[in-house]
């Protein structure tokens, strides 16, 4: 990467987005530019972030300046579970999980036989995320081949930034949604090897077996050979998040440790692993997670709806176990991160989490469980240019001066009043995929011209 003031960027477009700048480091860290910068190039790299007063200096031949004013920039948020068929079902009637399955999701999730519906619901979904602040989400489809290149080509058309894959099961789930191991192997190398890496890794593969419920050994111990196969790909999956679910597993596995060990057993559990989840897990699961380098989604909101019990946070950092933030819509009732941050600190009894630490989890944290921190999660100089633009404003009963305040206070307004409301722009690579339309901010915003 060139340094500030070179001149390898002198013949490039470049877009200025003025702000106030907030990029998290750490869970106990961030940087602040109350008058920031963010200066992103043509391909949709940061060339620079920092104070504007210094920068405009460096950066004379900006072509575009897009004022924010007071306006809060962050990094965009990373979403690590979420599934897509079952936006139709968010608020229905909470049951424990396994009742909750049989009852609205299994049945909403049969329609995705239909591709006129699977289109449907992918376009509304893949516009939700942005306008939720959401620039990277893991993703869980159906057992349906065909709705999930539905998937994957609305995802790649719209500009979202995805890891996503097919639901592999074979046993213990409804005739429509059943399916036989070897062509949901097959199905599932062939959208791996479609869509794995496209747009430059815009959009990546996760093999996605849905949980040990609905897997037989063969289905885990083959989905471990094929994710070997395909290098860079990742494993999404459920552990533990339930009682009665653990109890099923250890009936049906009863040569396995634990409910992690079946997974391990079937060499599932490594780098670029992501488990929904994790409640109930003890110490030896959570150095084997350590060691593998797995990653956990923490779903406070599902956790709080279907009354699962605790992620147990406190054993998960002592572990060094990396994990970020997910929504589970539908057991989730809501795509916006901020709220998921509140339920995270609200759903602990015994501790407190920071909202600069919440917001750690919704960004890098989350782009560092998946290994992808290289390329998003913070604002940084050389990665792509993933970013919201965030007023608090835009909700009622937030204070009217509430941008004048401190960074804390604004944070801590952010996270425990939280919602979409508050989120006026996405952008993933430096491209728009969310405004909104009746922002203030986008009737003021000042595209000026190149500066003299």
């Amino acid at each position: 990467m060139s340094p500030v003031g070179s001149n390898s960027y002198k013949k490039e477009r470049l877009t200025a987005y003025l702000g106030h700048i907030v990029n998290p480091l750490s869970d106990s860290l961030y940087e602040e530019w109350l008058d920031g910068a963010l200066i992103v190039d043509g391909n949709g790299r940061i060339v620079d972030v920092g104070a504007w007063a210094a920068l405009k200096k460096t950066y004379a031949a900006v072509d575009e300046i897009y004022d924010y004013e007071r306006r809060l920039i962050f990094p965009g948020f990373v979403d690590l579970h979420i599934h897509l068929p079952q936006v139709t079902q968010v608020g229905k009637s909470g049951d424990t999980l396994l009742g909750w399955l049989e009852k609205y999701i299994f049945p909403a999730e049969s329609r995705f036989s239909e591709p006129q519906h699977a289109r449907q619901i992918a376009n509304w979904f893949f516009d939700e995320l942005p306008r939720n602040g959401t620039t990277l989400a893991v993703v869980f489809t159906t057992i349906h081949e065909e709705a999930a290149d539905i998937a994957f080509e609305v995802a790649a058309h719209k500009g979202n930034r995805v890891v996503m894959g097919k639901v592999m099961m074979d046993r213990h789930s409804p005739p429509s949604l059943s399916e036989e191991l070897s062509q949901s192997l097959k199905s599932s190398a062939k959208l791996a090897e479609r869509w794995h890496g496209y747009d430059d890794n815009r959009i990546q593969y996760a093999f996605t077996p849905r949980f040990a419920i609905t897997s037989s050994d063969d289905m885990l111990r083959e989905t471990g050979k094929l994710w070997r196969n395909y290098p860079g790909t990742f494993v999404h999956t459920h552990l533990a998040e339930s009682k009665e679910e653990v109890r099923s597993v250890a009936e049906l596995f009863p040569r396995s440790r634990s409910y992690l060990d079946v997974y391990d057993q079937a060499g599932l559990v490594g780098e670029r692993s992501v488990f929904a989840h994790a409640i109930h897990i003890d110490d030896t699961d959570l150095a084997v997670l350590s060691r593998s380098k797995s990653a956990l989604a923490y779903c406070p909101s599902s956790n709080f709806f279907l009354k699962s019990g605790i992620f147990p946070i406190a054993r998960v950092k002592d572990k060094g176990v990396q994990f970020g933030l997910g929504s589970d819509v539908a057991a989730g009732p809501s795509m916006c991160l901020f709220g998921v941050m509140k339920d995270a600190n609200f759903i602990q009894p015994e501790i407190w989490i920071s909202p600069a630490e919440l917001l750690y989890y919704a960004t890098i944290g989350g782009a560092r469980a998946l290994k992808l921190d290289h390329k998003v999660g913070s604002l940084e100089r050389g990665k792509e240019a993933d970013f919201v633009i965030v007023n608090p404003n835009n909700r009622s009963a937030v204070p009217g001066n509430i941008l004048n305040h401190p960074t804390d206070e604004i944070l801590s307004v952010l996270v425990f009043m939280g919602d979409d409301r508050m989120i006026e722009g996405t952008y993933v690579r430096g491209k728009a995929i969310y405004e909104r339309e009746d922002s203030p901010a986008k009737k003021t915003l000042q595209k000026k011209p190149a500066l003299q």
